[in-house]
């Protein structure tokens, strides 16, 4: 089969999600959980040739992953909405990013008219980070953070409009930093920090340590961790990827980022989940109808791990394949635009629980791309309107077992302290008054709250 076939991940993660166990995919399920993808990207061409094109693809990926399709109907598929012509669906093409109507570009400036002056984020030098903010709203005419009130710290379109010396400024102010590792963590990580002769060397190290499950879970969870990465070097000192798929990245490369989320504190959602603050969102003008037929509910984002805890989402993950850049469709599209988002609606959704603390909260976000990993922070430093990305440098994970000690190590603490940063929003979050138990005399000014990230006209 072809490997250019688009959307073939896709269609992969969900066949997986819906077959049984004899590899029996219902043709129903699967159309039903592919909708969203079907329905996103619908471009205006005839229904028919659209129909064809997806049923095509699906079979071409059944077939060639083993699995057999039951119950084939012709006549379920997707319903499109077929009123809107090619321009008001925007643009959403193969290397290029959704292209805003002027409906929706104006509602963009129109928030940022919104915000009163103090509740602005002004620097040092008296430049208004919201007013810089604005102006590259108003230019822009393709879908970029800023239309999500979203201050990508290390995006290079900045270094238009602010020196380097406010760069660092926003970067550093009211920065909270990632929680320190404790002493007798980095002690221990500090065991395995020595030259390796070869994958079997370290995995019989690492076995030889015991440690009680539950008092010591810190370090088991290394000495696991530990024990399956030096397993990708027990036949080959230099590690190789095979053309893995995401799942498999996900699995047999990171399977320690969700791993050390297992002593049930904060829960780590695998496969695909929809992010119900995504949803909140989109959904965020349905209500019941009176003139006009109420929208159709729009799901959430699907995130390759969703991090919870209760029914408070913390962060998310994205995972990418080997052969994705950072110059490649994928990574600016979940790396910079899916991922921050789904975090600052994670954050807003945080915030109404607790809206006296919005600047001490933050969301946590993984973005594992091949054999790279950055954790990403997202938080309102100022107001209850801007929010500000904050990334650590690309991670390497070993390509060698003689540099497992030096590379490994830090993806272990990264992780540590991405679960700890969620630790420390949930301490924050419950840091509240209680609630008074009146009838409410008053309506909530909504405006006041840290609103949703974009959402196009074609998603309500």
């Amino acid at each position: 089969m072809s490997e250019n076939i688009l959307f073939k991940e896709e269609i992969s993660s969900s066949i997986v999600k819906v077959a049984n166990e004899d590899k029996m995919v219902c043709w129903e399920d699967l159309i039903n959980d592919l909708s969203e993808l079907i329905k996103e990207n619908y471009n205006g061409k005839s229904v028919n040739v659209y129909r064809g094109d997806w049923k095509r693809k699906i079979k071409l990926v059944v077939k060639s992953m083993g699995y057999k399709l039951e119950r084939f109907d012709d006549d379920i598929f997707v319903p499109l909405d077929t009123t809107k012509d090619v321009e008001s669906l925007g643009t959403k093409s193969i290397g290029s990013n959704y292209k805003l109507t002027a409906s929706e570009n104006k509602h963009v400036v129109d928030l940022y008219n919104s915000i009163p002056m103090t509740a602005k984020w002004v620097l040092s030098t008296g430049k208004v980070v919201d007013h810089e903010m604005k102006k590259l709203a108003e230019i822009s005419c393709y879908e970029h953070p800023v239309h999500s009130m979203i201050f990508e710290t290390d995006d290079p379109i900045w270094k238009s409009y602010f020196t380097i010396a406010e760069l660092n400024e926003i970067k550093s102010f009211r920065l909270k930093g990632l929680p320190k590792i404790p002493e007798e963590v980095e002690e221990y990580l500090n065991k395995y920090d020595k030259d390796w002769k070869s994958g079997k060397v370290l995995y019989e190290y690492a076995d030889d340590q015991k440690h009680d499950p539950i008092t010591q879970f810190n370090f088991k969870w290394i000495r696991e961790s530990i024990m399956r990465a030096s397993e990708l070097f027990f036949y080959e000192d230099t590690l190789t990827l095979n053309d893995y798929s995401e799942s498999d990245l996900l699995h047999e490369v990171w399977p320690f980022v969700y791993r050390v989320f297992k002593d049930r504190e904060i829960k780590a959602a695998l496969g695909e989940k929809s992010s119900v603050a995504v949803a909140l969102g989109r959904n965020e003008d349905r209500s019941l109808e009176a003139v006009r037929r109420r929208s159709r509910k729009a799901t959430g984002a699907k995130v390759d791990i969703l991090f919870k805890i209760c029914n408070r989402e913390l962060g998310s993950c994205e995972v990418g394949k080997d052969n994705v850049t950072i110059v490649d469709d994928k990574y600016l599209d979940d790396g910079l635009i899916k991922l921050p988002k789904t975090l600052r609606d994670m954050l807003s959704v945080l915030a109404q629980k607790n809206p006296a603390q919005v600047n001490n909260l933050s969301t946590i976000g993984f973005l594992m791309i091949g054999l790279t990993m950055e954790l990403v922070i997202m938080d309102c430093p100022v107001g209850h309107h801007i929010t500000r990305v904050l990334r650590t440098p690309k991670l390497e994970f070993p390509t060698t077992i003689n540099t497992f000690a030096t590379d490994f190590l830090p993806l272990l603490e990264a992780a540590w302290k991405g679960k700890e940063a969620m630790k420390s929003t949930v301490e924050t979050l419950n840091n509240r008054k209680r609630k008074v138990a009146e009838l409410s005399a008053t309506m909530e000014d909504n405006s006041v709250g840290l609103p949703y990230s974009f959402v196009r006209n074609s998603c309500n």
